[in-house]
Order: C-alpha cells, then structure tokens, then sequence
C-alpha cells in the first residue's frame, strides 16, 4: 500500500476490480424505431452481460413495443424466430432502411442547408450505414 493524504487510509498499490453487479444498466426498449441502433445497443448489453445467445432472444421478447412487438408476434407464432442471429437479420430486414438506398450516394451529396447540429446529425446516421469509409471522407 502506498500513503494516501494525510488522514486518509493508505492507496492499494493494485485496486479492486470493478463490481459491475453495481451497475445498473437498461436494456433498451424497440418499437420499430431506429433498429440499426437497437440493435447495437442490446447487443453491447448483452455482450457485456456474457448473456447466451440461446437466451437473448427470449429477454429481448420483453422489450418489444407497438409495431415491433406486433411483428415479434407474428414471427414467433409462425416458427420464423430460429436463432439470435436469425432474429437480428429479420428485424434488420423488417425495420431497417432498405437495401436499396443508397447511403455512401447519400453522404457524398449531402450539404448543410439547416444548423450544424442538425447536418451532424444527418451525416453520423448516413456514416453508420457504411463500412469502410476512408479517414479522407470525414475531412471535408
């Protein structure tokens, strides 16, 4: 242990590991809005709960609202819902902006015709659509 200030106990020289059962952490809830970033949401929850994906799709059953809650329903009831990995690319399919866009087309055209926050804003959801981008891209 090295001296801590005065009256103070002395530091560990190696600290404890964090608890993360102190953490409180949400899982968050999807009703058919922004599915790209649920998806990464509750993926970094559940990775970062070690939770199985044999176990992932029943948990995530439970934070299913509206129109996706609807949808879950339907291809639950009818055998569609196989694997975590198979759910993830059906809400994708269901969901996610079309395959058809064209999103690197998108960014390359885009200009700030409104406030800086809100180009930002534009730009960040078109750049997290594409994969790959060179550094040059995010210059000018």
């Amino acid at each position: 242990a090295r001296l801590g200030p005065p009256g103070f106990p002395p530091l560990p020289t190696d600290p404890p590991p964090l608890h993360t059962t102190s953490i409180k952490l949400d899982i968050p809830r999807f009703d058919g809005s922004d599915p790209l970033g649920w998806i990464f949401k509750i993926t970094q929850f559940f990775d970062y709960h070690i939770t199985p994906d044999e176990q992932r799709l029943h948990i995530a059953s439970f934070y299913m609202e509206g129109e996706a809650l609807t949808w879950f329903q339907w291809m639950h009831q009818n055998g569609q819902l196989l694997s975590w990995a198979n759910f993830l690319h059906a809400l994708e399919v269901r969901f996610a902006p079309s395959q058809y866009e064209d999103p690197k087309g998108a960014l390359f055209k885009l200009s700030q015709t409104t406030t800086v926050k809100d180009y930002q804003t534009q730009f960040e959801s078109l750049a997290n659509r594409i994969v790959g981008l060179p550094p040059s891209c995010y210059l000018s």
